[in-house]
């Protein structure tokens, strides 16, 4: 039986996302015995998902979302709550997972069974596929934080900068703790991220690089954020939300937030 679903998230389907879609499921084929897929997609896309050919070897299986709501966080939390395997993970349909993902999550899963999130090493590379830095390694820097390879709320709340996506999720911990704040803009996987360390949930960063992040891609959402005008973001909003992240990290449950303008 296999325990770990691969959710995969899009609002749109135009033919580039369809190329990043099919490159994003090829890097999960090495794991196709032990890998179930969810593709989260809004229901206005049905026709063309059904279209799609995802081959003979990846089990894949598609929620579609009826709600006004489709933005990253939304699909995700609906991929989560329809999930029937012990883990999960994240992928993005511009990145993809490394050969050695399945196997050095496995290995520490089974090493550290009181760990509920195991995090990769992330590649990080630009639109050519150039490589420009690694994520989530600082934390197997010597005295970087209280234990070595674990992520805490007390370093969370000095360093912001953790990749959530192509990390290995207990399933069940994060429909009891609360999935992703879809109100919440920029920051909801450090909100997530600093929640869970603030309720003892043991999150390890597994010490090989396991996934490859396309950072900032033209119509991305962090990309949108920074150039698009319609949701751009200014300096003060942006540190708006990394402190309403700071804030929000009690709650389990999203509450109500504005941001309005000096």
């Amino acid at each position: 039986m296999k325990k770990i679903t691969i959710i995969v998230p899009f609002h749109t389907l135009e033919p580039t996302d369809i190329g990043m879609l099919n490159n994003a499921l090829y890097s999960v084929e090495e794991f196709y015995e032990s890998v179930k897929v969810k593709l989260v997609a809004p229901i206005g896309l049905r026709p063309k998902v059904d279209n799609l050919n995802f081959g003979d070897k990846l089990e894949v299986g598609i929620q579609y979302n009826s709600t006004p709501n489709t933005s990253f966080t939304a699909q995700v939390n609906l991929g989560i709550t329809e999930c029937d395997t012990e883990w999960f993970s994240i992928l993005e349909i511009d990145d993809e997972y490394k050969k050695i993902w399945l196997s050095s999550m496995t290995e520490y899963v089974e090493n550290y069974k009181d760990v509920d999130v195991f995090l990769p090493i992330v590649r990080d590379v630009n639109v050519d596929g150039k490589f420009t830095n690694y994520t989530n390694e600082s934390v197997w820097a010597y005295g970087f934080t209280n234990q070595q390879g674990f992520l805490d709320n007390e370093l969370l709340l000095e360093y912001q900068n953790y990749q959530t996506s192509g990390g290995l999720y207990r399933t069940q911990m994060m429909i009891d703790n609360g999935c992703f704040k879809d109100n919440i803009k920029l920051t909801f996987s450090y909100e997530l991220l600093l929640r869970l360390s603030n309720n003892g949930i043991k999150i390890m960063v597994v010490p090989r690089v396991g996934y490859q992040h396309v950072n900032f891609r033209e119509n991305s959402l962090f990309w949108s954020y920074k150039n698009n005008e319609k949701v751009k973001l200014s300096e003060d909003e942006v540190k708006f939300w990394l402190d309403a992240a700071k804030k929000e990290f009690y709650f389990k449950n999203k509450r109500d937030i504005i941001y309005e303008e000096k």
